[in-house]
């Protein structure tokens, strides 16, 4: 999940002060930390949730912009199962995913169930930041078909910025040696002559 490069962006500080952040966090300890982050980066209300139960009770008490899901938080299943829960009583709040070392499995199943972003833990403060940004300032198209509930999972212009990206030549002392061919120009240009 790629966003673009740091220079380029702009954060609105506007964002973070409209929106309403719930954190469904089963560490105590991590819990009040993001909130304490949350509270400096802006964000007016911060709701905190130990299990799936209250946080489904603050989701619908408050209806937050946005939440922060432990990938193993405590209670009926854990965060992707609460993800499909939401997604299949057709609810777009984003989601962003928290979980340690996500494999590119757990990153397919995520995005299918329909998690917006994933953060690795331990979280870094400009990682929450630009997921945050991304999630508020450039939200998705939310889709609702009968295969899937949840936001776009294309990301054409991170795929075309990429692409770009690789195509750019590279400074000489990182040039990547060609391979030589096994037969050079001349003899592939030669016709064949046949064995007597």
């Amino acid at each position: 999940m790629s966003l673009p490069p740091a220079k380029t962006r702009r954060i609105d500080p506007g964002a973070f002060r409209r929106s309403t952040i719930l954190v469904a966090e089963g560490d105590r300890g991590l819990r009040r930390t993001l909130r304490d982050v949350l509270l400096g980066m802006g964000f007016p209300s911060i709701i905190v949730a130990g299990t799936a139960a209250e946080a489904i009770r603050q989701l619908i008490e408050f209806r937050p912009s946005v939440i922060l899901l432990d990938h193993k938080l405590p209670g009926n299943g854990d965060g992707i199962a609460f993800t499909r829960r939401l997604r299949r009583e057709n609810d777009p709040v984003p989601i962003i995913l928290m979980c340690t070392n996500p494999d590119a499995a757990l990153v397919a199943t995520a995005r299918d169930a329909g998690v917006n972003e994933i953060a690795r833990k331990p979280l870094s403060m400009e990682g929450l930041v630009l997921r945050l940004m991304h999630v508020l300032q450039v939200p998705r198209k939310f889709i609702r078909s009968s295969a899937f509930v949840g936001p776009d999972r294309r990301r054409l212009p991170d795929r075309r910025r990429n692409e770009r990206r690789l195509q750019m030549p590279l400074p000489p002392d990182q040039e990547r040696r060609k391979r030589p061919s096994r037969r050079s120009g001349d003899e592939r240009r030669k016709p064949k002559t046949p064995n007597p």
